[in-house]
């Protein structure tokens, strides 16, 4: 996952389109004149005038359970727009967010931190043997991090508010919501969360299930060539279900019953046609220590290429991270998911291999050990008035989108009148948090909306992101749909390049929303 989680980092524009205003910064940009404006517990480690910016390196030391060191960053730049935005970071962090320029040319103030985890691989989840880090990991990093870097930003601009923004994709998403449904509007106003679990979630047993099954069938395994053959087999059978020929399945739900023949014509034998079924099924996890009604409902069909994450690029059966590092075990073929399953079950039972354990549901407690927070955590955020906006990749292989719309589903009803605050974008050909062939930024235009959303009461209905390369510009504009409307074309052979000529639509026959 990677530095797919800063998809935040791609240039913006402000919302309305407003130029960065002028705001006057402290007067220096030093380590002791920073340090005075830092909170209790904060530490500023180097401060430094870089390009029309005061850089800020530190960390915040955390306690009860601790001491663990929480590093941060925090760019300032010499115009401000009056918007503090935090950048989540993915997988098992460890590592701080590159803050791109484009943003600072924007005037936001950017600050991010590596999560307090220690890790040296995204993979790799074995700090959960360490109270403290597991528990920055989960949410404390954000929570005092934010803490520290906005009592820094308002004391340097000498203002008392600011428009405070959190954004990431992954695990860098998962930061922004648990600190929204654990609490609310006090650390950020608006939240943009790309391929997270929400609180509902079953992606880690559902990923240890479908880790083990494969180690456990390595006969059903299926190869990246395979899977491109599949892809374009699929993808001549159903890219024209949203009246385009343009070469993305643009929502894998206009597809119903998959016709599985199609595998069998590009060679899949039983047992990979097995292997499909299996990471394509719903899972429900049930059990002593399992919540009520805990299930994944598949993976999508769209793209299977992307499914290396959970494949891996070489055949079961793979090392254990007891008898190899985990950046091993990812450069020689062996999948995120095994590699997260493995490391952070061995953080807790250092003996126990997931592979051993033969019941689903003892396989899915031990998964849920010491995870939080529970289902029902957003009820902070309903009450508070901060604002959230969900996205996921339709080609999304590491995370399924099916999974967040089953979830947000569930939130909406939970909660009514969520949609006063939430809202859940589908994004046609985008893998996890980047790749695939739709759009290259989603991050940027969903950062416009939800600043326009915070700041101006406009909720967002429909963003148009782009496609766009170095050498070719903009090659091709989307429109992305909040659910429960669909993106379809307007009339039939209009040029699908273009975002204006596609028109969210409600589902058609009466299909249900999320169905």
């Amino acid at each position: 996952m990677k530095t797919l989680m800063f998809a935040a980092a791609f240039g913006v524009t402000l919302a309305g389109g407003s130029a960065a205003r002028a705001a006057a910064p402290s007067e220096a940009c030093d380590t002791a004149t920073v340090q005075a404006m830092a909170p209790a517990g904060a530490t500023v480690a180097f401060a430094a005038r870089e390009a029309g910016s005061c850089r800020v390196n530190g960390y915040v030391t955390t306690q009860n359970p601790g001491p663990n060191k929480v590093l941060f960053v925090l760019m300032l730049p010499d115009r401000f727009n009056g918007r503090y935005l935090y950048l989540g970071v993915g997988g098992g962090g460890g590592f701080l967010p590159v803050v791109s320029p484009a943003l600072l040319r924007k005037g936001y103030a950017v600050a991010g931190s590596d999560g307090g985890s220690g890790s040296t691989n995204i993979a790799d989840f074995s700090f959960n043997s360490d109270p403290a880090r597991r528990l920055d990991f989960a949410w404390r990093a954000v929570h005092v991090s934010a803490g520290a870097t906005q009592q820094i930003t308002r004391a340097y601009y000498k203002r008392g508010e600011l428009h405070r923004y959190i954004s990431g994709c992954s695990g860098g998403g998962h930061m922004g919501l648990t600190n929204a449904f654990k609490f609310g509007r006090e650390d950020f106003d608006g939240v943009i969360a790309g391929s997270a679990s929400l609180p509902d979630s079953a992606y880690g047993q559902n990923a240890a299930l479908i880790a083990q099954y494969l180690q456990l069938h390595p006969d059903g395994w299926i190869s990246p060539e395979l899977r491109q053959k599949a892809d374009a087999a699929i993808l001549a059978r159903y890219d024209e279900l949203d009246g385009a020929r343009d070469g993305i399945v643009s929502d894998e739900r206009s597809i119903g019953e998959f016709d599985v023949g199609i595998l069998k014509q590009v060679g899949f034998t039983p047992a990979q046609i097995a292997t499909f079924n299996f990471i394509r099924a719903e899972h429900r996890f049930a059990g002593p220590g399992v919540r009520s009604g805990l299930s994944h409902p598949g993976y999508a069909v769209a793209n299977l290429s992307s499914w290396a994450f959970l494949l891996g690029s070489s055949p079961p059966p793979w090392p254990s991270t007891a008898d190899a590092a985990a950046s091993d075990l990812m450069g020689k073929g062996a999948p995120f998911l095994h590699v997260m399953t493995d490391s952070m079950m061995r953080a807790k039972h250092p003996e126990l291999y997931y592979v051993q354990v033969a019941n689903p549901s003892e396989l899915a407690r031990l998964t849920l050990e010491g995870g939080e927070p529970g289902p029902d955590d957003f009820g902070t955020a309903a009450a508070s008035g901060v604002k959230v906006i969900l996205y996921h990749g339709v080609y999304d292989g590491t995370a399924s989108y099916r999974e967040t719309m089953q979830s947000y589903q569930r939130v909406a009803a939970r909660h009514p009148g969520a949609d006063a605050w939430l809202r859940y974008f589908p994004v046609a050909g985008l893998g996890h948090c980047s790749g695939g062939p739709g759009p290259t930024d989603v991050e940027g235009p969903l950062l416009d909306a939800l600043a326009e959303w915070v700041e101006q009461g406009k909720a967002p209905e429909t963003v148009v992101a782009p496609r766009q390369s170095a050498d070719k510009g903009v090659e091709r504009t989307f429109r992305l749909c909040a659910e429960p409307m669909r993106v379809a074309l307007k009339v039939a052979g209009a040029d699908p390049g273009v975002a204006e000529n596609w028109v969210c639509r409600a589902p058609a026959n009466g299909a249900k929303a999320g169905g």
